[in-house]
């Protein structure tokens, strides 16, 4: 009686895993929507130098990081012509990016290279002036796997700040 439990318990699960591989339909051959960050504040102590602080939140495991674009128009910043002339953001090692964390970053806008700050999440390199309209969009890599190949997907447009003068 025990035997003929086990097999009967086996084969009821084997069914169970058959029809729950068969029958799912909750994937997508589409690529996932990359969230855009939200820019909460801006400021500027040094003419030139900025801090931005963002609230991000990016579930995909193979987010990359983020992308500054500016222009002399809210519709330049957000729409530029093409997606890959803007600045990437260079990682700081003191506050890494955290995918699946929506939580509040401190980025830079620097003229000069090298690592963000100490407490910032990074450091776009771009010399811009006050004035300007500043939009940001996520990066991440979208994986084809049928053709094994890749490519960036951005994300829609942040919310756009102007750049301010430096505070007092």
């Amino acid at each position: 009686m025990k035997v003929h439990f086990l097999i009967l318990h086996r084969v009821s699960l084997f069914i169970s895993f058959y029809v729950l591989l068969t029958t799912c339909t909750n994937y997508s051959a589409s690529r996932s929507r990359t969230a855009p960050p939200i820019i909460i504040s801006i400021s500027s102590k040094v003419a030139g130098i900025y801090t931005l602080q963002i609230r991000a939140q990016n579930p995909e495991i193979l987010f990359t990081g983020y992308r500054l674009y500016a222009g002399g128009s809210v519709n330049e910043s957000r729409n530029p012509p093409n997606l890959n002339i803007g600045f990437d953001c260079l990682r700081g090692v003191a506050q890494p990016i955290i995918p699946n964390q929506p939580i509040d970053y401190t980025f830079e806008i620097h003229p000069d290279g090298g690592s963000a700050s100490s407490g910032s999440a990074c450091r776009f390199q771009a010399s811009l002036s006050p004035g300007t309209f500043v939009t940001i969009r996520s990066l991440s890599i979208g994986l084809n796997l049928t053709s094994s190949s890749g490519s960036y997907s951005i994300s829609g447009p942040s919310n756009t700040f102007v750049l301010p003068n430096p505070s007092p």
